[in-house]
């Protein structure tokens, strides 16, 4: 995926603080704002701003529920692949889902479907189904399936998706595209149009750029605490970075910032923040030769 870095950082600095909600926020508070307003969105109808807001909590609290409420919306919008996939992942880590005849069989049902599920009425009554699917395995009443017939939620797929291991799953592709879309957001229109689109990249794939790119918006907000914590991921993922003095450095310089950051600080850390990364993205072995050889 690509970076935010080496995209030109606004130029005109705004004199005072940069005023936002999640500067003040937790991840969890952050999380827990964005899933009830997709459950609110989702009550009325309004099923495409729902998955959109539910991908968005993803990025801060990743639970068994927000994934399940974007594949319920998949379903109900149409996105039969992505539906799919999403059930898949969330019974790869809930074996009583996994095991269940019938969810096994609720899901075959959609991905039966063609791709774009245009019946619409189908839509509605496949969710009905996986939806008295996972009923009965609340209430203890789901017939087991027997482990042949075990098709969804078996395997370590999702290990695969979150690493970024398979770049050729549904899951990828589309987290691909919205980190693409993110960044054509980011140079027209700037960082806080840019935050919402990017924010839902992490429903789909957690790759070290993303994490990246995540800081590096919060920075530029001037959201010290998010991006601390975007950074901590991202080090996470390239524990090379332990070793870059630069990086360490900006990092205490970020959590020294004031909590909600005037646009001049921002902007200083921002510029830091390229360089001091630039080390532990490159290769870890660089295709270089380590002989002479003979004279041409």
């Amino acid at each position: 995926m690509k970076p935010l870095a080496k995209l030109a950082v606004a130029a005109a600095l705004v004199a005072g603080l940069i005023s936002s909600p999640a500067a003040h926020a937790s991840l969890e508070d952050r999380g827990e704002y964005l899933f009830r307003e997709g459950v609110r969105l989702a009550s009325d109808g309004n099923y495409q701003s729902a998955l959109e807001h539910f991908e968005r909590a993803m990025a801060y609290t990743p639970t068994l529920n927000v994934l399940w409420n974007i594949a319920c919306c998949h379903v109900v919008l149409g996105n039969r692949n992505l539906a799919v996939a999403c059930l898949d992942r969330y019974m790869e880590h809930d074996l009583a889902f996994q095991e269940s005849a019938e969810m096994q069989a609720a899901v075959a049902g959609v991905e039966g479907e063609p791709a774009d599920m245009p019946d619409v009425r189908r839509r509605g009554q496949l969710w009905d189904r996986i939806a008295a699917a996972g009923q009965a395995v609340e209430k203890g009443e789901a017939t087991a399936a027997p482990a042949e017939l075990r098709l969804y939620g078996v395997g370590s797929r999702s290990v695969r998706v979150k690493t970024g291991e398979d770049r050729t799953t549904t899951e990828w592709q589309r987290g691909n595209e919205l980190n693409d879309q993110a960044i054509g957001v980011y140079r027209s229109r700037g960082p806080e149009e840019a935050l919402p689109v990017m924010e839902r990249v992490l429903a789909y794939s957690v790759d070290e750029v993303v994490y990246h790119n995540m800081a590096r918006l919060h920075l530029q907000l001037g959201h010290r605490d998010f991006a601390i914590a975007f950074l901590g991921l991202f080090q996470q993922r390239l524990p090379r970075l332990l070793q870059s003095s630069a990086f360490q450095e900006l990092m205490r310089d970020i959590a020294a910032a004031p909590l909600a950051m005037d646009t001049e600080t921002a902007h200083s850390l921002v510029l830091r923040l390229d360089p001091a990364c630039e080390w532990a993205l490159s290769p870890a072995t660089p295709p270089v030769r380590t002989e002479m050889g003979d004279q041409d």
